[in-house]
């Protein structure tokens, strides 16, 4: 019982460490319909603003990406999982760093964005920085098309909104209804799984949520739309992370 006591304490220990080591992945994806070599974009996703840990960590993912200087950062939802009045003033703290750059900054709501109740309030404080959400919208830059899909497990989501072309990238927090979308579109960015957030050593998922059971973290090329999944910046349950620490993403994106 002592050895086992041991190892229960000792495997927390390791998982609250593991949720405080950012790791800032940059990667290289070689993409088809996509001419526009070179593109960089910053990726994060599910920042979780409900804690002070949580903030801090998102904070050093913010600056960790805009180092990098990419050509466009993107949210892909779930800033907080409760809409208290203080993590509601975390959201607009931390998304105010937009305010500070001169990289274009969009985003999309994720499934606890609406779980959270009292929606309006949520809306506001995601949309109280110069980061400018898509609801099922596309704008154009530099020659890419950024689609941002609305929330698909609260069925908000409109599919048939997002048009196949060249140098498109789609925003959408739940990986798996990629499946939804026509193929066309050059890569789709997600989250949602946190990369399973409790993990096996080798990274190896024990539970990942409804809309990230197909995919769950990295790049998945083979997909009809190729699929990169983000593990995420925050947590759900229990505040910690086993072999699968937070993640920042710089993504190049390159002509297959």
């Amino acid at each position: 019982m002592g050895w086992g006591a041991l190892a229960s304490v000792g495997t927390f220990a390791y998982g609250d460490q593991t949720s405080k080591n950012m790791e800032l992945v940059e990667r290289d994806l070689a993409l088809p319909n996509w001419n526009a070599d070179g593109f960089r974009i910053g990726l994060l996703t599910d920042p979780h603003l409900d804690s002070e840990e949580a903030v801090i960590r998102t904070k050093l993912a913010v600056g960790a990406v805009l180092a990098k200087k990419p050509d466009v950062l993107v949210w892909v939802g779930d800033y907080l999982t409760s809409a208290a009045p203080k993590n509601l003033e975390n959201v607009r703290e931390t998304l105010a760093l937009m305010n500070e750059t001169s990289i274009p900054s969009y985003g999309v709501l994720g499934n606890h964005d609406y779980w959270s109740r009292y929606f309006p309030l949520v809306r506001s404080a995601v949309t109280s920085s110069k980061m400018r959400l898509l609801r099922n919208e596309t704008i154009e830059m530099d020659g890419v098309r950024i689609c941002g899909v609305d929330d698909a497990l609260m069925k908000k989501h409109r599919p048939d909104l997002v048009k196949g072309d060249r140098n498109t990238i789609v925003l959408l927090h739940e990986p798996d209804f990629v499946e939804d979308l026509a193929a066309g579109p050059s890569v789709t960015l997600s989250g949602h799984s946190h990369g399973g957030q409790i993990c096996m050593p080798g990274g190896i998922a024990l539970h990942t949520p409804r809309g990230a059971k197909k995919f769950v973290s990295g790049y998945y090329p083979d997909s009809h739309i190729p699929v990169y999944v983000s593990r995420g910046i925050g947590t759900t349950g229990p505040n910690w992370r086993l072999f699968c620490p937070p993640e920042a993403t710089i993504l190049t994106l390159r002509g297959a």
